[in-house]
């Protein structure tokens, strides 16, 4: 399935309360049950949902629901889908003991037993803050959570989903392209990472905001394919569940828009730099790369559409960043204070002059 790659950890983050547990068990499902998922295809596997956070009667409530949406029963899943409730129970498996250095809990011992007894190929853990006892902000013990998980499933047919809350800034922030909490250990150990945030939509001014009911759900990182992929939630009062689809712009389109809008960010950059402008990296407060950049003629309009371009913008600098065209550097200004800035590196300035060529 498309953002959730084989053999490697997937994370699922979102606000606490913003459906991401309902919206991660539908998958579950349907990649037990072999079937298409939001659109995107799905394969078949032994998959088990460790529920940390909803008790016995509401994952029923909800599996039924989602089994009547799809056509099937609860029967088609027997063999293939194992849903487990720990709530109440001790759900922590890893935790490091300070006197032996040991993480690995007893409820590990027994999960890895289980999984093994069940051919499970696909563990999801909602969520991350209930069966990891470490800190998230230290480096080492994420990657060894992350790689402890990872050790229970196949690596040629199997996947670990983990299931996040972001804190209440990032949850603040819909324009984020950082939708995850703690260290960046978190976003580095994750192969593809997605980001679930309610939609948001302004009044003709741009002055006041409002959500519209809907929820999407971002593909803000893949190693394995490309990011941007969008799924839009809408609450669907029959089945009493969040039903997704995916954006309806084809992958051709998508591409192409992410072409033309690194392009463009290029080109303003090299006219700020031929301006004598300096682009400073900050991502928030008054004056940004994006308040600049957007500023200059060359750069794409569907880059200053809201929330949905500003996401994608920083998403797209990011982009340039691993392709070697823009580098984080910095200025000394008046006070001696040195601000961090990005600049256009020698692959950069030659790719400008492609990009002048192909207009």
């Amino acid at each position: 399935m498309e953002g959730l790659p084989i053999g490697y950890p997937t994370g699922s983050f979102g606000h606490g309360g913003a459906g991401k547990s309902q919206i991660e068990l539908f998958r579950a499902v349907c990649i037990a049950a072999g079937l298409s998922c939001w659109g995107l295809t799905v394969e078949r596997r032994r998959v088990m949902f460790l529920s940390c956070e909803d008790r016995a009667d509401v994952l029923h409530w909800r599996l039924t629901r989602i089994c009547r949406y799809l056509g099937i029963t609860l029967a088609n899943l027997h063999g293939w889908l194992e849903v487990i409730d720990l709530v109440g129970r001790d759900s922590l498996l890893f935790a490091t003991d300070p006197r032996t250095g040991n993480a690995l809990t007893a409820a590990y011992g027994i999960l890895a037993e289980r999984i093994r007894e069940s051919g499970i190929e696909v563990l999801f853990a909602d969520g991350i803050s209930d069966t990891y006892g470490d800190s998230e902000i230290a480096r080492g013990p994420v990657k060894r959570f992350i790689n402890s998980l990872l050790a229970l499933i196949p690596p040629d047919s199997g996947a670990v989903v983990l299931i996040g809350h972001v804190n209440r800034a990032t949850a603040g922030n819909g324009a984020t392209t950082e939708g995850y909490s703690g260290s960046t250990a978190w976003h580095n150990a994750f192969r593809a990472r997605w980001y679930l945030f309610p939609e948001i939509e302004h009044d003709e001014d741009g002055a006041r905001a409002k959500r519209t009911g809907k929820l999407i759900l971002e593909l803000q990182k893949s190693n394995h394919g490309n990011i941007g992929t969008q799924i839009e939630f809408a609450w669907d009062d029959d089945a009493h569940l969040f039903i997704g689809q995916a954006a309806a712009a084809s992958l051709f389109d998508v591409r192409h828009q992410q072409r033309k809008e690194q392009r463009g960010i290029l080109l303003a950059l090299q006219a700020c730099t031929q301006a004598g402008i300096a682009v400073p990296a900050a991502i928030t407060g008054r004056r940004t790369a994006y308040h600049v950049l957007t500023a200059q003629a060359v750069c794409p309009n569907s880059l200053r559409a809201g929330k949905a371009g500003i996401r994608r913008f920083w998403r797209e600098i990011e982009a340039l960043r691993a392709m070697g065209n823009v580098r984080d550097d910095s200025i000394r200004r008046a006070d001696r204070h040195y601000t961090a800035t990005l600049a256009l590196t020698p692959e950069g300035l030659r790719a400008c002059g492609q990009c002048r060529r192909g207009l």
